[in-house]
């Protein structure tokens, strides 16, 4: 559930942050290596060197400006980090005064403790010589403030310590000499910390990919709080660094030092004893409710709501309606009874907008959505209430809600059958600009992003184009690798293998993929593992892995799962899993002959894609029915069957569904025919008819790479041809059906067409 964590209140202490580092020496050379350019240019300077350069455009004066206010605002960077900085594509720099910087260091680096020294007087003479009237850097501006504490803090040193500052300058610049620790030579003062802190918490919020990696954010952590030890938001910040890394035990111990030094409000107010006791009194809360997202995060539901009852305690104390309506929010999420969870939703939804907590009204909308839909409410009201979310969060500006709510959208199209619907909204959600000029321009790039471009490999696997599929998720585990989502791109990579290896018969490979996926989903692995059971004609194997299925979804509850962390096929997982399960038992009855127990299994299947508007289920749960009484020879109810779904299977189905439709087609008109007792002219008139479906259908296996599928429809050729006496036709099928059986042999495999939405 997308919640906004409150931050830990801390104590803001005034220090000395003005001191001189390596870093802060380097920027100083650069900007007086800038100002000597500029004296230059309008003959105010002795150095001939720059009068060369010709005069700075407004652009480069404009970055010159934007690039100084960074490195005074930043915490300090390595020198390789600084030389990224400078090069061309960043800033539009002059490399002239890129060159004399790097030279100028080098020669104080040259010059020791002197160097230094003389960098003093000349930064005071930049602030007192005159250009054209005017100072070439004002004292009172940025720059010049910065300049200004800079060179106190140099007159102030003892030589002792600007011998010291000369030799950590030197390590600094000398990368053979940098130890194994790339920021042991940087320092970060209070206000750089707030300013990172900040930015690292918008970051991960927003887009964590923009962050940095959990190792390298614990160490610049640390070195903050060994400077500054009360400073609660950087204990905050490694408390969800810890939660990035799924690491518990110092993920609670984080949070706790965090608000273990909450004392005064974040604005640094000081308040007097009444005003203390009741801030103390929501950093005790807020700490509560944080534990409780902690617990939950991690599947301890006991411990996280006995966590959100001390909150809702603490909250009534203090009439805090926020906290109490965000404790409310987290009591939906771990719920489990769904009728409950209605109810608690439906309060939630009518007391934050009482309360104009837009946030957590439209939290709680998509929470009522998503459990509405599962519980078999008419889609139209489905999408009645996601358009009035929609209206509400443009309303309110709520563009995290607004991602939220468009995730939630995909997901129900593809729940209700629909993946092409789904792959729209996919494409809208990452082409939405959600940039905010307020918060540093960040696109949101978070679990919702990542959910679009999951819909989108599948989509592209589903259509055969295993290639530009498997780009994607190299794309995105470019994007995601270090997040909490991360999982998603990689069920996605083993969800499109698994179909690719099990089409070409690769059965090693595909028991392969079944193991790898049983670490993250085991439900999900298990249905593919009786899938391709079936497949291989391992009966005996599918019963009872389908036995442990059935078990398991018995004895698992429907989870929320409000957050939406997985692509859009994992909404109502567990009723999609019961319907496949189903279905292949049907298929494993119909191998042994069991064709009446079948179809009662496939009339339950029938009975739950109904109830919940499950369309394209339901059009294959129809197929498989039809597939099972042409067994039967029930020829004339099998081809109806097929007639009905046809349409929403060549609509929104897969490439591989679309050819198992079209070539059960074909076998049905054959059937037809042959029960008939058709003569060979009224057989022959139908070959218009039968023969292209048939070639439809072996395209579109060919496609997709499914060549076992290929050769039962050149085998069904074959004798079709044969029966009506084209024997040079006849000779063709045969001989192309021997190459594909050399190329592509298939010891067992079931003789009934199984299918199964991908």
């Amino acid at each position: 559930m997308a919640t906004r964590e409150s931050l830990p209140l801390n104590s803001f202490k005034l220090n000395n942050d003005d001191r001189v580092s390596p870093f802060k020496v380097a920027v100083l050379v650069f900007v007086r290596e800038y100002c000597t350019a500029r004296l230059a240019q309008l003959g105010m300077s002795p150095h001939s060197h720059y009068n060369s350069i010709p005069p700075f455009s407004p652009q480069q004066c404009k970055d010159f400006c934007l690039l100084s206010l960074e490195l005074i605002q930043c915490y300090d960077v390595t020198w390789e980090d600084f030389e990224i900085i400078l090069e061309p594509g960043h800033y539009n720099l002059n490399a002239t005064i890129v060159s004399e910087f790097i030279q100028s260091l080098q020669q104080i680096v040259k010059d020791g403790a002197s160097g230094l020294l003389d960098l003093g007087e000349s930064l005071e003479k930049l602030l007192m010589e005159p250009a054209k009237g005017k100072p070439m850097i004002r004292r009172d501006s940025v720059l010049g403030i910065f300049i200004r504490k800079m060179v106190l803090q140099l007159d102030r040193m003892t030589f002792e310590g600007t011998v010291e500052l000369s030799n950590n300058l030197t390590t600094y610049l000398d990368k053979s000499k940098q130890s194994d620790d790339p920021l042991e030579m940087v320092q970060v003062s209070r206000k750089q910390a707030e300013l990172l802190v900040s930015q690292q918490l918008t970051m991960l919020q927003r887009n964590e990919s923009l962050a940095h990696s959990p190792v390298n954010l614990q160490k610049i952590i640390d070195r903050i709080l060994h400077e500054n030890k009360d400073f609660a938001e950087a204990n905050f910040l490694a408390h969800l660094n810890e939660m990035r890394c799924q690491d518990f035990g110092q993920a609670q111990k984080r949070l706790h030092q965090s608000y273990e030094q909450g004392t005064i409000s974040v604005e640094g107010l000081i308040h007097t004893k009444i005003e203390e006791n009741l801030m103390n009194n929501k950093t005790f809360r807020h700490a509560s409710l944080n534990m409780a997202f902690l617990y939950a995060s991690f599947g301890h539901h006991e411990l996280a709501v006995t966590a959100l009852r001390e909150t809702v305690a603490l909250s009534g104390e203090a009439a805090d309606h926020v906290c109490l309506q965000e404790s409310l929010a987290w009591f939906c999420h771990l719920e489990q009874n769904p009728e409950m969870r209605l109810k608690m939703m439906e309060r939630l939804v009518t007391k934050s907008s009482e309360s104009n907590l837009h946030y957590l009204a439209s939290l709680g909308l998509a929470m009522w959505t998503q459990d509405c839909a599962l519980t078999g409410v008419d889609p139209t009201r489905i999408f009645e209430y996601l358009h009035t979310n929609d209206v509400a969060n443009c309303q309110h500006s709520l563009t995290d809600m607004t991602l939220t709510c468009l995730a939630l959208r995909a997901a129900i199209w593809n729940f209700y059958g629909y993946p092409r619907n789904a792959l729209q909204v996919s494409q809208l959600l990452l082409t939405l600009h959600t940039g905010d000029p307020t918060k540093g321009n960040i696109y949101y790039n978070n679990e919702h992003m990542h959910m679009a471009i999951c819909n989108i490999a599948l989509h592209l696997s589903r259509e055969g184009r295993y290639a530009d599929a498997e780009s994607i998720t190299k794309f995105a585990a470019s994007q995601y690798a270090f997040q909490q989502h991360s999982q998603m791109w990689k069920m996605t990579d083993l969800h499109v293998t698994f179909y690719r290896t099990l089409w070409l018969g690769q059965w090693d490979k595909a028991e392969l993929i079944v193991s790898q996926l049983a670490v993250f989903d085991r439900a999900e692995s298990q249905a593919k593992k009786a899938h391709l059971m079936l497949c291989k004609g391992d009966t005996s194997q599918g019963k009872f892995v389908l036995n442990a299925l059935e078990e398991k979804l018995s004895n698992t509850k429907e989870s929320s799962n409000h957050r939406m962390p997985n692509p859009g096929w994992k909404m109502g997982q567990k009723l999609r899993l019961q319907v496949q399960c189903l279905m292949l038992r049907a298929v494993l009855l119909s191998a042994r002959q069991n064709f009446v127990e079948a179809l009662l299994q496939i009339s339950q299947a029938s009975d739950i894609c109904t109830k919940h508007h499950m369309s394209l289920e339901l059009a294959l749960v129809g197929m498989q029915s039809a597939e099972i009484q042409l067994l039967m020879n029930f020829t004339a109810n099998a081809l109806d069957l097929v007639r009905k779904h046809l349409n929403i299977i060549y609509t929104h189905g897969s490439l591989f569904e679309q050819g198992a439709a079209t070539y059960l087609l074909a076998r049905c008109l054959l059937a037809e025919s042959g029960a008939k007792k058709c003569d060979p002219g009224e057989l022959k008139s139908k070959k218009a008819e039968i023969f292209p479906l048939l070639t439809r259908a072996k395209k579109i296996f060919n496609q997709i790479e499914a060549f076992h599928h290929v050769k039962d429809v050149v085998f069904l050729e074959a004798l079709l041809y044969n029966h009506l006496g084209y024997e040079k036709e006849r000779n063709t099928r045969a001989m192309l059906f021997k190459q594909l059986d050399e190329l592509y042999p298939l010891k067992t495999s079931n003789n009934i067409q199984i299918f199964i939405s991908l």
